[in-house]
Order: C-alpha cells, then structure tokens, then sequence
C-alpha cells in the first residue's frame, strides 16, 4: 500500500545529490559506513562523462538520469519500490482515485516473473477468467520474463477500446493460454453491499481500498444500523489492497477505541515503530465474518489482522496473500517520483505476514474445477462452442440450463451439471449485470452465513 505524503525536503535533498556529482563539490557524508560512497559517486561520474563525450549517439540526459534511478532502485530488488516517470505517476494517481484505463488487474513481480495478484472485479480481466497466482509470460507474443514491471504495466496498458493478449501459465494446466482483453476506462465501483435474502445478514463487498472506500463503508455500516442488522460478512476476497489510510479508517469503525489497528516498523527497529490504534468508538458493534482468499493482499491484510488478532471478527476462506510490507510515496517535482518500502507491518499481535499470509479461522477452498473438467472446458471455448450459445441464450434459467446440457452431449464434452451450470451462468453473466452474491455457487458465502447464524 501506499502512504501518500509529499517531501519537500526529499526533493530538495536530491537535487543536491546531483549537483554533487555534476558540478565536482565534495559532501560531507557520515564517515561511518558512507565513506565507500566517494568511490562509487566518483565511478558514477566518470560513466556519464565517457556517455557524454564518447558514445557513438548524442545521449539524453534525461534518459541517462532516469535509467541511473530506475537501476539503483532496481537492484533494492523489491518489487514494491519503484521510480515514477511523468507517465507512470499519472498513472499511479488514476489508480488511486479509482478511475483508469486498463485491463482491471493488479501484478507483481515474483523470482523475474509477473504474478497475477488479483484480478478487480467486474473489469475485462475478471470478466476473461484471469485468476489469481497466474503467471503472464507474454504480452502480445513478446516475452517478458525479466522485464521492469513499469514497462509491463506501459504494456498492459494503452488506449481505451484497444486489445491487449496476455499469454499465461496457470497451474494445473498443462498448456499456456492467450486472454485477449479489451482496454477500458475502469471506474471502480469500491464498495456494494445489500442485506442477503432470507437471512437477516447484511453483505459487505469491498474490491479496492482507494481514496472513497471509508466513506462508502460508513454509508453501507450505518444502512445496517438503521435497519436493526447485527449480523454482517465483509468480502475482502480478491481485494488487492490499496490505501493505507483507508485500511485504518475502516478498522477504526468496527473496533473499540484504543484498540491497536496495526503498527508498522522501519530499518531503524524500535526507533521507527509507529502504532495506529481505533480513535472513536466502534460505528457497528454487530458480529462479524471476514471473507478472504490468494488475491486478498495488503491493506485487506491490514483490516483482516486487525479483526481478527482482536477478536472482533472470525476470517473464513483461504490464506491470504501475504504482502506486508508499507510503500510510501516520495515527490521529485510536481510530475514524477519514488515510491520506496520504507517499514513492514505487524498485526495486533505483533506478527509479520509478509511472504506468509494470514490463515483463516475457517479453512473453507473456494469450490474449483478438476483437472479432467478443465480440459473439457478448454474445448468449449476453442471452439467457441459456449460463446455461440450464449450469443442467442441471455438468461439464465432452467430452460436454458437444459439445453446447454444437450449441447454439451451432442459435442461429446462431460461435465457434471453443477459444473455445467457454473460455466454457463459465469459466462451469460460476463455480458449481464452480475448478481451482488451467488448462493448457488459461492460455497464460502453460505457457509459463512451458516455460521454467523449459528447453524
């Protein structure tokens, strides 16, 4: 996640580095341990100098100075800290304020290849079946394994209405698959909620933590309120995270005051612990299960910690993500920076889950395909045998259900008929407003509601 705060003082502090370099005046560095730095910032010199005046091509000192940043972050070999050209800062406060053009995806980069952390819900990547841990290893046919993961995200990224292929490897599947996508401008809906028929729960759905999230949740704890509901389920499944703030804020509203939310901690150890604990008093008091998975990261790690070490809420799903450490955004000028890992965080208890994750409470899979299904889907859309069944079969009911059945004995393609089922109202619903929940086939939704009700 990050921590938005502008630094002056970086800024400055940085322009002075350069002009050390450039104009031949000696800093006066701490001797202990920075003493080494003289000969490399003399090494550094002395490279764009030969650039300068050797190379074959007039170079771009812009380039040049980019290239030197994006390499001395590069070899922090840390996925999360980064430079920020002009564009790419751009980019990074479209996401932030939940609108942007892209594919609807949030990566990472893992041992030189791009992890999939978590498709966003209701973009073209969801909607295309890209699912958490996949590995894209191409882009347009060209390989990428290695590449820098801002140049991956220019890639992914382009004008709206423009297509996009990722090529991916996906476990359990032995051949890779191409996804082509549509580029699309991406509002984020952040928050819906709504209160699950015939059970008296209410449902709290949160794909993003971005700069409207907390107000939005307040809106939806305050609607359960007010209709007298003390029972609720927050779905943070394939949540990949986002404001630090926010996380905190959120917490904030459903813990008592003075309850520890998180703390973080920097290089510096006890010197750099900051502890962030509930400022008010607890907005809703009901009883609450937290729904999690592989694609929950960082600030819904934050929320779901918090919850959960405090008992205030039990998790339900799957291990989470585990990414735990804390990015904080640094300003170059007003068009371009550094966003660089600066602490790791640690849940009430006072654990790490970076590169580990949180284990739920209730250990329930999210019901999933075999491996023998699987191929037998493949032949379904290869053919585009489902896509031309869908293109005159819109509803999802039993008229249509029995008829795709006998489309699939005619082809000759075994499916059970509740995997049967899943893939055609997955599909119908790639082109329909898709229901808030689905009780016919989450089966960590309703048996999270079993046990919220006591059942």
């Amino acid at each position: 996640m990050i921590q938005w705060l502008r630094k002056r003082s970086f800024h400055i502090a940085f322009i002075a580095f350069l002009a050390g370099i450039f104009i031949g005046v000696n800093i006066a560095f701490t001797v202990s341990a920075q003493e080494p730095s003289f000969k490399y910032l003399d090494f550094f010199h002395q490279v764009y100098q030969l650039i300068r005046n050797e190379y074959v091509e007039q170079p771009d000192s812009k380039n040049l100075f980019y290239g030197a940043i994006r390499g001395m972050i590069a070899s922090l070999n840390d996925p999360f800290s980064r430079f920020l050209d002009e564009q790419e800062y751009s980019q990074l406060k479209e996401e932030t304020s939940g609108e942007f053009i892209g594919v609807g995806i949030e990566i990472s980069a893992k041992n030189g290849d791009i992890v999939v952390v978590s498709p966003i819900e209701g973009t073209p990547a969801m909607k295309a079946g890209i699912q958490p841990g996949d590995i894209i290893y191409k882009i347009d046919s060209k390989p990428i394994k290695n590449k820098n993961i801002n140049d991956i995200v220019s890639m992914i990224r382009g004008k709206p209405h423009t297509k996009v292929t990722l090529s991916i490897i996906r476990e359990g599947i032995d051949e890779p698959i191409d996804i082509e996508l549509e580029r699309l401008p991406i509002k984020l809906q952040t928050v819906n909620y709504a209160v699950i028929d015939s059970t008296g729960v209410g449902y709290l759905r949160v794909k993003v933590f971005s700069e409207d999230t907390a107000t939005e949740v307040k809106k939806a704890l305050q609607y359960f309120k007010n209709n007298n509901i003390n029972k609720c389920i927050i779905d943070l499944r394939w949540n990949p995270g986002g404001l630090l703030d926010q996380a905190i804020t959120i917490s904030d509203m459903l813990l008592p005051k003075g309850t520890m939310i998180v703390s973080t901690k920097g290089r510096g150890g006890k010197e750099t612990l900051q502890e962030y604990r509930a400022s008010s008093n607890p907005l809703f008091t009901g009883k609450c299960i937290i729904l999690v998975n592989k694609g929950s990261a960082s600030a819904s790690e934050i929320v779901s910690g918090a919850l959960k070490d405090n008992n205030r809420a039990k998790l339900l799903g799957e291990k989470t993500f585990g990414k735990g450490s804390v990015q904080k955004f640094f300003n170059l000028d007003e068009n371009t920076g550094v966003t660089l890992t600066i602490a790791k965080y640690y849940t009430p208890s006072g654990v790490s889950i970076h590169g580990i994750g949180i284990q739920p409470d209730y250990v329930i899979p999210m019901a999933t395909i075999s491996k023998e299904e699987q191929k037998q889907i493949n032949i379904l859309i290869k053919e585009k045998i489902l896509e031309k069944f869908i293109s005159t079969h819109t509803k999802y009911d039993e008229p249509t259900k029995q008829e795709f059945k006998q489309l699939l004995e005619k082809n000759s393609i075994k499916l059970s008929d509740s995997t049967a089922n899943f893939i055609l109202k997955s599909e119908i619903y790639r082109f329909t407003k898709r229901p808030l929940y689905d009780l016919e086939f989450d089966n960590q939704l309703t048996e999270a509601i079993k046990i919220i009700n006591g059942q």
